[in-house]
């Protein structure tokens, strides 16, 4: 006796090609920044303000003509108070997250040039750890297993660095 809900179980996820090849262009791109950045005969900093540049040229038609596209249309009619009370915040802390990733790639690009690779990935490895301190700084509880597992892939990315550590 076979019923449609017992083939919705056994069903297999869809293969989307699609994902496939984004995640695959994904993982290329992030593993080729380190070696990429390093060969370079740019300026770290001024290789760091262009991959923000791009990104934000990239990022800000979508969030502005599709995801706010109301908002921007009271702003260009020149209504006053447009960012209600309660949109600062999650503001303020955008323009936070986005100056800290700046920060990220100055200091990362820049740490290409001063020391090998694979030190260099091995530090950037760290910023999970950073981010468990922060969010424990501000009271969210950090499970030991999250401990754990942060120490396990720091002590793993310090292990792949080899010697330059």
């Amino acid at each position: 006796m076979s019923s449609s809900s017992g083939d919705a179980k056994r069903s297999r996820p869809v293969f989307d090609p699609l994902a496939v090849a984004a995640m695959t262009v994904t993982v290329v791109s992030f593993a080729a920044t380190a070696p990429l950045t390093a060969a370079a005969s740019a300026p770290a900093l001024a290789m760091a303000f262009w991959r923000n540049a791009l990104g934000f040229v990239t990022l800000v038609p979508l969030l502005l003509l599709v995801l706010r596209r109301r908002e921007v249309a009271r702003v260009a009619r020149g209504e006053r108070g447009v960012l209600r009370r309660e949109q600062w915040r999650p503001l303020t802390r955008g323009f936070l997250a986005a100056t800290s990733l700046a920060l990220h790639f100055a200091t990362f690009m820049t740490s290409t040039r001063m020391t090998t690779v694979a030190m260099s990935t091995a530090l950037v490895a760290t910023q999970p750890v950073w981010q468990a301190f922060i969010a424990a700084g501000q009271g969210v509880p950090v499970a030991r297993r999250t401990w754990a597992g942060l120490l396990l892939a720091v002590v793993g990315a310090a292990l792949a660095a080899g010697p330059d550590v």
